[in-house]
């Protein structure tokens, strides 16, 4: 259907109709007259449709109120007035995504589905939600998403606890986050951006139901509201449904949503203090940052030349500033970020891996660097590489599985919620001609002078480690509740506690059959029962064997090639990892690293390389160990890429000392930042190492490496030479034809290209032997407890049910679900107040269950021993039953990119999956019924009375439940 502009349909007036060239989409902006609702309307034949409604949300205060609202306003509305709507969603919908999302200056709810009748059903959840939610008047809301007293007995000690106040507390364990907050509140004392959005854990107590109730009613209406549908719609029937059931029940109104512009303040350059744990050291653990205001935020070309300055001074690995930094020993990790979607952009430069007297450093080396660059001009081949890279990545539009609408409309905002073109961001193609113009016309070189070497308005801070800070915070934080509480009668502790009870029950009290039937939900008819078949040609070319899938993929080729493992050592294991994370940064016989850097971005899209195992589907101490190069390239410059994988695979010389250390240090010191972040992920391959030599190899790149790699930091300087040669004997021992596959997606001449190509690499490699060995791993059960300066804990538990004589079927999946969304969901997100928890399990027997910013411990640990019981017991409806099988499947049929089908085909080659068994598991998916989740209660029996525990989280709560655990063990140093 085309719309003319100047037209009305259904209220909605049409103020303009672009076509954007980049996305092949008509776009159409529109005006909703009666409500003053702004939509914008991308129309294309993408079928996974999107649609989000945003609203400027403008903050005055670190409460967290608008983060608070974002999850809130999903707990039950009008016309669903369930506890959660948004898990029925989750539970019984074929979405492609769904989520609500907190920024500085607005609220996103996006979803998406490529099923017309559930895009329909969820719009009209988010929409109520939106417009008519239950929390402004339920204050039980509030108490559960955002904060509340909790006290069980007059004598227990009175405490806080809600899902944000404990999300935000594992945000702000993490010094980098706490070094951003510090950021802002200088940079913009006077401004929104000043204050915490997401909130503070120190301030979000403050929040009344009063106040969360008027921030609601200030902003959350459609004349402050944008609109965004994407993709292939009955867009007369969409519109008509938004302005009748939604839109036409208000009036336009004026709304004071403005975000103020921050008058630049002087340069402020200071020093706080964070917390690290008792035991850990404190060298080399300052963070810094230097960030400048770019105040022109509706220049969407001036943000890509950001980005591209960002790459050439401080991301590639030929990158001068970086180097600079480095040299002089200001830290040993150095990166740099442009952030936008802010009206008033941040070009920042961190530093971590720092001690506190190198801060005076930064700002000489930078306007040394930055103005002999403008001086002498900026390296050409780096600019012209860096821009290349980034136009592959918008061409290439892979958003890895994420509906490419949410994107795009995620894009729009960035000019949209500023009053400037929405579509600016969208339509790169000038763009492009003027930062590639501007390699040969000082356009760069006049950005640095203006926006960084002639700006004032900047912040240069540090962070400097202090052992207890986090304790003693924590002991503040108890004296103060303790004594509020001896303030308090006993008819405010008996109403604490009643309220305390009242809050439990209501989070433990199913939702009526009337409420759950008015969610909206498909039947299984609707269901798709032909598993997903991924067609993938096989042939060799001498010993190696090269997998095709075809797909069309816009002229790029992607190249994928897995190196076997069998014979490597558990010695050599972490020098495997290690040298996936440093090959392509070092010197080759032909070119120094820095040449290296730029020949990649100049002719590919990419090439990175990984480390990991693909385990037998019915035994996990029989797996397939790869080394796997990553790669994708125009196709025309095909030649070229198989050139460099030959160069960094069979030439790499680690002679370069100086240049390896600088490595070892950048990785330990991104470890050191990036650990605690990724708890979740640590301790969930740590458990699992215990007992299955599959996750042993796994857990040799995850945690056992943060340790390998902090010894081996510790010592370089004198150890350099020992560790190249076993980098250099494990890099040959590897890249040999023997057991190597290689795989192309791309059309037919793409791959009939590719394999004419490969020969001058593969005729240089050595043929090896073909191994059969797998690492001998000591399996042993640690039970860990891992102690940090954190707040929060992420818990895991788990085991192998092959073990115990089970095996794996489709109805594990579905458990998943109903765990993920309903057990777990309920102990540990809504009851204890974690942010998430979620379980795997896998066709090898593997499982685990797993708490993401968890503030509890031992409770935690007894929900997981007690879900056999649940199990045992557990009963649903038939339409309960349908739903959770519905929301299995929209986690499974994710839409896929040519990249991800390629993945997905070489995971079934590996693990043996071939199209009967993934039938088998989805037609075991499609028929599961409560009672096949009912007979699944043994299984997860027998794995947690194995008793296989690691936990990540705050030394003392470790401590307080060290009872719980084999071994504690610090952060390495």
């Amino acid at each position: 259907m085309k719309l003319e502009t100047g037209s009305t349909l259904h209220g909605f007036r049409v103020t303009r109709s672009v076509f954007v060239k980049e996305l092949e989409s008509q776009a159409y902006e529109m005006e909703h007259l009666q409500s003053g609702a702004r939509v914008l309307y991308i129309q294309n034949e993408d079928d996974n449709k999107v649609f989000s409604i945003s609203f400027r949300t403008t903050p005055s205060d670190s409460t967290g109120v608008p983060h608070i609202c974002e999850h809130s306003v999903l707990c039950g509305s009008r016309k669903f007035p369930l506890k959660e709507p948004f898990v029925e969603l989750v539970k019984g919908s074929l979405n492609t995504f769904l989520n609500a999302m907190t920024f500085p200056d607005k609220t996103m709810y996006p979803v998406a589905s490529r099923n017309a009748v559930d895009f329909k059903n969820l719009m009209d959840v988010y929409l109520d939600a939106v417009f008519f939610p239950n929390m402004l008047t339920d204050e039980q809301v509030l108490m559960q998403e955002g904060w509340h007293y909790e006290l069980e007995s007059p004598d227990a000690p009175l405490t806080y606890c809600g899902v944000v106040y404990n999300e935000m507390k594992g945000v702000f364990s993490s010094p980098d986050s706490q070094l951003e907050r510090r950021v802002m509140e200088n940079l913009f004392p006077d401004t929104t951006y000043g204050v915490e959005s997401g909130g503070d854990p120190d301030d979000i107590p403050n929040l009344t139901q009063e106040a969360f109730a008027a921030f609601h009613a200030k902003y959350y209406h459609p004349s402050n509201s944008y609109i965004f549908l994407y993709g292939d719609m009955d867009i007369d029937a969409t519109l008509a449904f938004i302005d009748g059931e939604y839109l036409s029940k208000f009036t336009k109104e004026p709304i004071d949503s403005a975000i103020g512009r921050q008058a630049p303040v002087p340069s402020v350059v200071k020093t706080y203090p964070y917390g690290i744990a008792k035991e850990e050291k404190m060298e080399h653990k300052t963070l810094h940052s230097l960030t400048y205001v770019v105040d022109d935020a509706l220049d969407p070309t001036l943000g890509l030349a950001f980005k591209v300055l960002t790459y050439v001074l401080l991301l590639s690995p030929a990158a001068p500033l970086k180097k600079a930094l480095v040299d002089a020993g200001v830290g040993k990790d150095i990166s740099g970020d442009f952030q936008d979607g802010l009206l008033q952009p941040l070009w920042g430069i961190s530093v971590n891996g720092s001690d506190p007297d190198k801060q005076d450093k930064i700002l000489p080396i930078v306007r040394r660097v930055l103005g002999d660059m403008v001086k002498e001009g900026i390296d050409k081949t780096l600019l012209e590489g860096a821009l290349n890279r980034i136009e592959f990545t918008l061409r290439e539009a892979d958003f890895a599985g994420r509906p490419k609408g949410l994107i795009y409309g995620i894009r729009c905002m960035d000019s949209w919620l500023y009053d400037g073109d929405p579509l600016a961001p969208l339509a790169y193609e000038g763009a492009l001609k003027v930062l590639r113009d501007g390699i040969e016309t000082g356009y760069y070189e006049r950005i640095l002078q203006k926006y960084v070497l002639d700006n004032t308005y900047y912040a240069l801070i540090s962070l400097v480690p202090e052992q207890g800070l986090t304790e003693r915070h924590d002991a503040e934080l108890a004296e103060k509740l303790a004594a509020y509480k001896a303030t308090l009668t006993e008819d405010d502790i008996a109403g604490i506690m009643a309220a305390t009870e009242a809050l439990k029950k209501r989070q433990a009290t199913p939702d009526s059959p009337e409420a759950l039937l008015s969610i909206p939900t498909l039947s299984r008819d609707d269901l798709e029962h032909k598993a997903e078949r991924i067609v993938m040609h096989e042939e060799t070319m001498g010993s190696v064997h090269i997998c095709h899938v075809p797909d069309v993929t816009n002229g790029i080729t992607y190249v994928n090639a897995y190196f076997d493992l069998h014979g490597i050592t558990a010695e050599e294991l972490p020098y495997v990892y290690l040298l996936s994370d440093i090959l392509g940064d070092l010197d080759t016989k032909a070119h120094g690293y820095g040449e290296l850097a730029s020949l990649i971005d100049l002719h590919t899209g990419g090439i990175d390389s990984t480390v990991s195992a693909f385990s037998d589907r019915e035994n996990n101490k029989n797996y397939v160990p790869v080394f796997k190069f990553k790669a994708k390239v125009l196709s025309q410059h095909i030649d070229k890429l198989v050139g460099l994988l030959k160069e960094i695979s069979l030439d790499t010389v680690f002679t370069n000392e100086e240049r390896l250390i600088e490595l070892i240090e950048e990785t330990k010191a991104g470890w050191d930042m990036d650990a605690f972040r990724r708890g979740h992920i640590l301790v969930m391959h740590r458990v699992l190492s215990y007992t299955s030599p599959v996750e042993a190899f796994c857990n040799a790149g995850e945690f056992s490496y943060y340790q390998f790699i902090s010894q081996i930091a510790a010592n370089i300087g004198e150890t350099c030479g020992e560790v190249a040669a076993k980098l250099q004997a494990v890099m040959k021992k590897i890249f040999v034809r023997a057991g190597l596959t290689i795989e192309i997606t791309g059309s037919d001449d793409e791959k009939k290209a590719a394999a004419a190509a490969l020969p001058q690499w593969l005729d240089a490699m050595p043929k090896g032997e073909r191994r059969t060995e797998l690492c001998d791993f000591v399996m042993e059960q640690k039970n860990e407890g891992i102690m940090t300066s954190g707040t929060v804990q992420y818990v895991a538990k788990g085991g192998n049910f092959r073990d115990h004589g089970y095996t794996y079927a489709g109805s594990l999946m579905v458990l998943d679900t109903i765990l993920q969304y309903g057990y777990l969901w309920t102990k540990i997100r809504v009851q204890g107040g974690a942010y998430g928890a979620f379980t795997r399990f896998y066709d090898n027997g593997d499982m685990v269950f797993c708490s993401y910013r968890d503030p509890n411990l031992g409770s935690t640990v007894q929900a997981y021993d007690e879900l056999a019981d649940y199990l045992e017991t557990f009963d649903v409806s038939e339409r309960e039953m349908t739903k959770y099988v519905i929301g299995t499947l929209s986690r499974i049929d994710v839409p896929l990119t040519p990249s991800l089908r390629g993945d997905k085909a070489m995971n079934r080659y590996f693990t043996g999956t071939t199209p009967d068994v993934a039938q088998k598991r989805r037609d075991q998916l499609l028929a599961t019924t409560a009672a096949d989740i009912r007979a699944l209660a043994p299984l997860i029996r027998s794995v947690m009375e194995d008793g296989n525990l690691c936990v990540m989280g705050g030394e003392g709560k470790i401590r307080e439940e060290a009872s719980l655990f084999g071994n504690l063990v610090s952060l390495p140093d």
